[in-house]
């Protein structure tokens, strides 16, 4: 008998577009979930966030987190596997974004089994609102360096910069280039006016992360959801891939399927028809 695993994107597919789990959708995947489907997410959110929103969900495979950088154990919780970034390549972004006016970048770190996010100030809209969302609602923990030349470079997961896209792409020009690390560079679902570039090691995707679950856990048929163009590496790794109404039209065109929007409950209402 197949061993599978439906593995879903979070923001845009599997929650609404007021960023919440539907109650209707936790009751149909905890229903599977007590019946033994494998169900987990595949997300740009870290765990802090993760835990907040889908509170009550049935998450019964090891999360991939921040794009693919870590796998995070839900029941044990703690980080399992992580992709850190070179020092080489936290010092080229330390130099180019260092005491920028018009940007907040963050650097995110793991230390202990604990997140924390560094950055040298939050002056910006974009930014504040980025770090005051995160404060409040998951309690991750910010702090402000004096300089960036002061934050340790040997255990740097993933940078972030959010600000309006004439903002970021002069940025991401000088940026990107490295070989080492992996880019992502998109518009908000929530806020269509700011952009978000996201960058880690070259070894973490989403697709790397599925790839991590099929070999390690011995997933033999992975079903997949997304919405966004960060979600593609992750369909080229799946047996079947499902795209939600309200996706990208670049999406749609490589998925097995189109199901019903993240407003309706596509992605629980697809696995319920899958494992009847």
């Amino acid at each position: 008998m197949k061993k599978r695993l439906f593995i879903t994107d979070m923001d845009g597919t599997l929650l609404n577009n007021k960023c919440e789990l539907s109650d209707n959708s936790r009751q149909i995947i905890n229903s599977l979930t007590d019946k033994g489907v494998c169900f987990s997410v595949a997300t740009a959110r870290t765990i802090m966030s993760v835990g907040h929103i889908l509170d009550g969900l049935n998450i019964t495979a090891p999360a991939v987190l921040m794009t693919g950088v870590c796998i995070y154990d839900m029941a044990k919780k703690e980080y399992i596997h992580c992709h850190y970034i070179n020092e080489r390549s936290v010092r080229r972004f330390c130099d180019i974004v260092g005491k920028a006016t018009d940007i907040s970048p963050y650097i995110y770190t793991i230390r202990d089994n604990e997140l924390c996010v560094y950055c040298e100030q939050m002056d910006t809209p974009a930014a504040k609102a980025f770090a005051e969302e995160r404060r409040k609602k998951y309690g991750k923990r910010f702090v402000i360096l004096k300089s960036f030349e002061e934050l340790d470079t040997s255990n740097v997961l993933y940078f972030v910069i959010t600000a309006k896209k004439e903002v970021i792409d002069p940025y991401y020009e000088k940026l990107k280039g490295d070989k080492e690390l992996y880019y992502s560079y998109y518009r908000d679902i929530y806020d269509t006016g700011v952009y978000y570039l996201e960058i880690c090691s070259a070894k973490a995707s989403k697709a790397g992360g599925i790839r991590y679950l099929r070999e390690n856990y011995g997933f033999s048929e992975i079903h997949c959801f997304g919405d966004n163009n960060n979600d593609i590496p992750m369909f080229s790794e799946s047996d079947f891939c499902y795209a939600v109404e309200n996706a990208l039209p670049e999406l749609k065109e490589i998925a097995t399927e189109v199901i019903a929007s993240n407003e309706n409950d596509g992605v629980a209402l697809k696995m319920k028809e899958l494992c009847q």
